[in-house]
């Protein structure tokens, strides 16, 4: 049965990757992360997206894009293949590194980006990484609420929009939405 198309519209959408094929992780250590923030950051900028958040787990890692028709695709393709590059080149590994292609969910609504800010922000939590989602180096929940700063290539403000009132207000009411579970 044949893969259904790529969704090429432009809009907002929660990106993620599955386990990987020839390794027991897609992110061996923290260089392995900071290797793919890097490169997230060049793919953001050369594919023109919008990163409202991301967080980089052991075997896989979660995007919250907003994009222009045909971008995600194309941006897609120029990380994970540069992340590939370098994964091989320094684990001296050779060929896929992703188990299967990325998926790609629209988002809808307010709710519904809400609904995928708690969750990609409370992976770590919910994996045993950490404590609270705050504390997860490796996700741009910290930089959203206020707790460290953000990375340059996020842009949360429509996250944050998603609450009335100032950007004080906005951090704290996503702060309380997410660690209520």
């Amino acid at each position: 049965m044949p893969r259904p198309p790529r969704d090429l519209r432009p809009g907002l959408f929660h990106v993620y990757t599955h386990s990987v094929w020839a390794a027991d992780s897609l992110f061996r250590d923290d260089g392995d992360r900071l290797t793919f923030l890097r490169e997230l950051a060049r793919a953001t900028a050369r594919a023109g997206w919008r990163c409202l958040g991301f967080c980089l787990m052991g075997t896989h890692y979660h995007l919250v894009l907003e994009v222009d028709a045909g971008a995600l695709a194309k941006g897609m393709h120029y990380l994970n293949f540069r992340y590939a590059t370098h994964f091989n080149e320094r684990h001296l590994m050779k060929g896929h590194v992703h188990g299967r292609r990325y998926d790609a969910r629209r988002i809808g609504s307010r709710d519904g980006l809400l609904r995928v800010t708690k969750y990609v922000a409370r992976n770590p939590l919910e994996a045993g990484l950490c404590e609270r989602p705050e504390e997860w180096r490796f996700s741009s929940y910290a930089g959203t609420i206020g707790l460290r700063e953000q990375h340059s290539f996020v842009d949360d403000r429509l996250i944050l929009g998603c609450f009335e009132g100032s950007i004080a207000y906005a951090r704290s009411a996503l702060r309380m939405y997410v660690e209520n579970a």
